[in-house]
């Protein structure tokens, strides 16, 4: 069974958010490392987050850097000796017993995160296959850029109802 936490998660790559999608059903997002976008960081700076970063001098770098983009950030750290499956020493590397161990006062139950919300509303308001439409949704919600998959996600993470993205698609 997933769960769900109370915040965005973000993590360095992608590896980290396949890995860790097997585990967790909330919103995680991916900075790319050191290529941290302007509209990821506005996006995460009203948002409650965790920071999962490497425990490697470059997840630091990213840390540091974060924390003095957004507000409050939560740092989980592991540790590095329990993230050595592979080759490298990353969060997509970490048992995943060690990185649930960490984030377990976040869990929230997935129900309450409801929103009402499903793919087929969002198909019926051209948001599945209209970029455009989807990204002024985005752009007036303050939910970053994203794909169709994405805006489901953040859309329930934020509480946003389907009558809100309805005004925003008039």
């Amino acid at each position: 069974m997933k769960i769900c936490l109370n915040r965005v998660l973000v993590v360095e790559g992608k590896e980290d958010a396949s890995y860790l999608s097997n585990y967790i059903s909330s919103e995680i997002v991916v900075v790319n490392g050191f290529e941290l976008s302007k509209t990821t960081i506005s996006y995460l700076k009203d948002k409650q987050v965790i920071l999962l970063l490497d425990p490697d001098e470059s997840g630091k770098r990213i840390r540091e850097k974060l924390n003095n983009e957004i507000k409050d950030a939560v740092n989980v750290e592991v540790d590095i000796n329990e993230c050595n499956r592979g080759v490298k020493n990353g969060i997509a590397e970490c048992e995943i017993d060690e990185i649930l161990n960490k984030l377990h006062k976040y869990v929230i139950e997935e129900h309450s995160k409801e929103t009402g919300i499903n793919f087929s509303d969002l198909y019926n308001l051209g948001l599945m296959d209209n970029k455009e439409l989807r990204d002024k949704v985005c752009k007036e919600l303050n939910l970053g850029s994203c794909n169709a998959k994405t805006l489901y996600k953040r859309l329930v993470n934020n509480s946003i109802s389907l009558k809100q993205i309805k005004e925003v698609v008039k």
